[in-house]
């Protein structure tokens, strides 16, 4: 096979890669992932995973088991766990696991702090299987930094069912306060999805200004709703537990007008344009508000262009808590059915008050009296502490009618341009990503560019950058070039500057001169070699007008045919000096077949073409075996990446 050699070596590994890069696998022969990375004040750093044992991990390491009291769970042959690693990844310094056979998986990390203060308290989620599945939610007992946790302070089991994208997902955030904002629950279903609050304590606690609450009444099984606003007008006869969000867009206490006055409601959308009607987001899909009384009128579609709910519940895509204000921001999607029949989806993003009363809301397109028939969906979303700006990752299916907003068209920035302005070329039916920029306290949008590479074989390109950085590659705003589907973002993180890190997957994936591996631009002497399937991460400049840091993580892959590369998938990333982290799975044959069948005979094994790896550490290793797990710190050089990584931030 014809792989990246010496001759091709400015295409795998850039000369330009600092000395402190480190690239490589961790595991042994059982089955390994890692899936979050998640650096503390003193500079060490969070590795969040799974795996089928911990042999691996050098015996001198100091381990604690968290007893699994409370998490209803069963995951037979997985053990999850958070390890402590030194600033530089060489050395592991402690572990703490869950008991063999409980939880699935720890994957996400969170902590109190505002970015760039010391660490505060800790908070986990991991995956739960077995009759009641779903994810969990912890906070532990100390923070690694004053002591390493013993056990978990409380717990919470968030339901969702089995195959749900809440169980993936796992979407929830945590405040200064140290109260949890989570969803679950099964999206696009007809049975149930909900946003709750957790106090500091892990108690379920009511929130003044959502509209569904519940009460336990002795003499009822379950427990019953109350819908009204706000919840200290209650008066009735048993205390209010706790309150809901309501993600299910036809019944009361969901995102929609409770009065005709704030259903006709027309204000001006984010980006400038007048005529957008309702006061909440969901008013889109009815033909009336939904009053909160028992007998009060909810009506169902068609909303005024024509739109009417497919399966009621909804996709909570992201969560997130400015911890200055504690403030609650969350995106979500709604199916949809379109006058002609044919379904839809349709994206939201939601800004609420710590009381849970409404800032404002945007669509993430404008909205007229025709319908935007691309599917589109909110991944995930963040806050840039340093420009307050929530940062939205969102995505599109198709391309025609009223899409996502184009970079060069910012009523707020006239002038402004994105690194990749829109969807371009004639495929429409592929999935493409999107980065937006809003203010956190009103509805304007500041920045936006699509994430969407470039295809195999055109030819349709435009100019060549002339910034060095992205020196060969032809700029995606000249020239109509056709893009490939680039989905599967797992993560969004923001620097210290407000430059915005992503993970995604994509083909022909755009990378840096400064990039650890690099794939072949596509025009040149690139466009005799062939690309490959793989993730990316890439850091944008805070208005998103361009590019300081891509690079691939995937197997060094044949370039006659493509074929190889396709094999590593990254979920998490974060933010340290000088660098990026990243956390991923190189990934086991799961079939005997397919690029399998060409070295290996047994599904269980790791996939053919392993990744550059470079600087091992000790407890590392330098190939796969089996499912395992990578883990690298991307160095960038301080000329092209200037005042990017700063202490203590994430």
């Amino acid at each position: 096979m014809k792989f990246l050699t010496a001759l091709l070596c400015a295409l795998a590994l850039s000369s330009s890669v600092a000395a402190q890069t480190r690239v490589f696998y961790a595991g042994d022969a059982g089955s390994e992932r890692f899936h979050d990375v998640h650096r503390l004040s003193d500079g060490s750093v969070l590795v969040a995973g799974q795996a089928s044992s911990l042999n691996w991990i050098p015996p001198s390491v100091p381990r604690t088991t968290l007893a699994a009291t409370g998490i209803v769970s069963s995951s037979p042959g997985n053990i999850g766990f958070v390890m402590r690693v030194s600033a530089d990844l060489g050395t592991v310094l402690q572990v703490a696991a869950f008991p063999a056979g409980s939880v699935r998986s720890v994957q996400r990390i969170r902590s109190t702090e505002v970015p760039g203060q010391p660490t505060g308290a800790i908070y986990i989620s991991g995956t739960r299987d077995g009759s009641s599945p779903g994810y969990f939610i912890a906070r532990l007992n100390n923070n690694w930094i004053d002591g390493a946790p013993t056990a978990m302070s409380w717990v919470h089991n968030a339901n969702s069912g089995a195959g749900s994208a809440y169980q993936t997902l796992q979407p929830w955030d945590v405040g200064s306060d140290g109260e949890v904002v989570f969803g679950r629950g099964r999206e696009y279903a007809p049975d149930w999805a909900v946003m709750e609050r957790l106090g500091a304590d892990g108690v379920r606690k009511t929130v003044e200004h959502w509209r569904a609450h519940w009460f336990d009444n002795p003499a009822q099984a379950g427990d019953q709703e109350w819908s009204g606003t706000p919840a200290s007008s209650y008066s009735g006869a048993f205390p209010l537990l706790y309150s809901g969000l309501v993600l299910k867009a036809q019944r009361r206490g969901s995102l929609r007008s409770t009065t005709l006055a704030d259903y006709n409601l027309l204000q001006q959308d984010g980006n400038g344009n007048g005529g957008r009607k309702g006061r909440y987001p969901d008013d889109y899909y009815f033909s009336g508000p939904c009053g909160l009384a028992p007998g009060d009128a909810c009506p169902g579609g068609p909303g005024y262009t024509g739109y009417r709910i497919g399966q009621p519940t909804q996709r909570l895509g992201g969560v997130v808590i400015d911890r200055r204000s504690n403030h609650l921001y969350f995106g979500y999607s709604t199916q949809t059915v379109l006058p002609s029949g044919l379904p839809d989806f349709e994206p939201a993003v939601v800004a609420m008050r710590a009381d849970g009363s409404l800032l404002w809301w945007n669509r993430l397109y404008r909205e007229t009296t025709s319908n935007s028939t691309p599917d589109q969906y909110v991944d995930a979303i963040e806050i840039d502490y340093a420009r307050s700006e929530l940062v939205v990752l969102a995505r599109a299916h198709g391309n025609n009618v009223e899409n996502l907003w184009r970079g060069n068209a910012i009523a707020a920035r006239p002038g402004a341009s994105g690194f990749q302005n829109q969807f371009t070329g004639t495929n429409g039916n592929i999935h493409i990503s999107w980065l937006g920029k809003f203010a956190l306290e009103v509805n304007e949008l500041r920045a936006a560019t699509y994430v969407g590479e470039f295809v195999e074989g055109s030819t349709n390109y435009g100019a060549l950058f002339t910034d060095p950085l992205l020196a060969g590659w032809p700029n995606p705003n000249a020239g109509w070039p056709n893009l490939n589907t680039t989905r599967n973002c797992s993560d969004l993180e923001i620097a210290a500057d407000g430059s915005v890190g992503i993970i995604c997957q994509g083909r022909r994936s755009i990378t840096t001169s400064n990039a650890f591996q690099q794939m072949p631009p596509p025009v040149g002497a690139g466009a005799a070699l062939t690309g490959t399937w793989n993730y990316f991460v890439r850091v944008y400049t805070p208005d998103l007008s361009s590019l300081r840091y891509s690079s691939l993580l995937t197997g060094a892959w044949d370039t006659a045919n493509g074929q190889g590369g396709d094999n590593v998938t990254l979920h998490g990333l974060a933010f340290s000096p000088g660098g990026i982290l990243v956390a991923g799975t190189h990934n086991a044959c799961t079939s005997v077949g397919g690029l399998c069948t060409q070295t290996l005979v047994t599904a269980a094994a790791a996939r053919p073409n392993p990744l550059p790896t470079i600087a091992v550490p000790g407890w590392g290793s330098a190939s796969p075996s089996s499912q395992s797990a990578v883990l690298a710190k991307l160095e960038a050089p301080t000329l092209l990446i200037g005042a990017l990584f700063v202490d203590g931030f994430e």
